[in-house]
């Protein structure tokens, strides 16, 4: 019983191990090889985690040789246009300019009722105001609408809005985020120091980050409420340029 217990968790680190070196990606952004990669190693995991009799070597091994495949694949999907259109295929234009492409829609397989549902959840009701959906390689259908109905932007009323991007977070529940502070060129000195106008500290500060107009927002731990104070200059806050 123990030995079962403790070969489950071992199968259970190494998929664990071999799934984060797959990268960062849900199930539905999987390619073609890798989720038949996933399918069969995971049932090739189930056996020898299970039946104490066959050695854990029985099973290392084919998931090993199956995650070689994966490099190879991969390897190939990245140096190779061709082998990347082979292994994974390639997005498909099934609406242009509110025309429905039929013979792709039959060569993909994809039933029409499902391609109106699609364009619905995009905030689309009718097909004429499609400029493009396109069936990605992943399996999902991203919809554009077209000049005439889109939303507006800032560009089409000749406004120029200022730089803005993803703020940088200083303090996660008490714990100082190093690596956020080495990215932007900054010191612990220092964010103690802007935590000080607080009337707080690095450990009693549930959440500190710093957007990129240099506004720093601060909420302590068992406070109902955020402040917020300038602590850079615009071209200070500018860290992705």
């Amino acid at each position: 019983m123990l030995t079962m217990f403790i070969r489950a968790i071992f199968f259970y680190g190494f998929l664990l191990l071999l799934l984060r070196l797959m990268g960062k990606r849900q199930i539905r952004q999987l390619q073609p090889f890798e989720l038949v990669f996933t399918i069969i190693v995971a049932n090739l995991a189930t056996t020898p985690m299970a039946d104490v009799g066959i050695p854990l070597l029985y099973g290392v091994m084919p998931i090993g040789a199956l995650m070689l495949c994966y490099g190879v694949f991969s390897l190939l999907s990245l140096k190779c246009e061709k082998a990347r259109e082979i292994i994974n295929g390639r997005p498909t234009v099934l609406v242009h300019n509110g025309v429905i492409d039929q013979s792709e829609m039959r060569r993909q397989g994809f039933p029409l009722p499902a391609l109106l549902e699609q364009i619905r959840e995009n905030g689309i009701q009718n097909l004429s105001e499609v400029g493009c959906a396109i069936l990605e390689i992943s399996g999902n259908v991203n919809v554009f609408p077209n000049s005439s109905t889109r939303n507006l932007i800032p560009k089409d009323l000749e406004i120029h809005p200022g730089y803005e991007n993803i703020p940088m977070h200083f303090v996660l529940d008490g714990e100082l985020q190093k690596d956020s502070l080495e990215f932007v060129h900054l010191s612990r000195t220092w964010l103690e120091q802007q935590l000080s106008r607080f009337q707080t500290t690095v450990e009693n500060t549930y959440f500190c980050s710093v957007d990129t107009n240099g506004m720093m927002w601060v909420q302590k731990k068992g406070e109902e409420k955020a402040r917020h104070v300038q602590v850079l200059t615009d071209s200070q806050a500018r860290w992705y340029e």
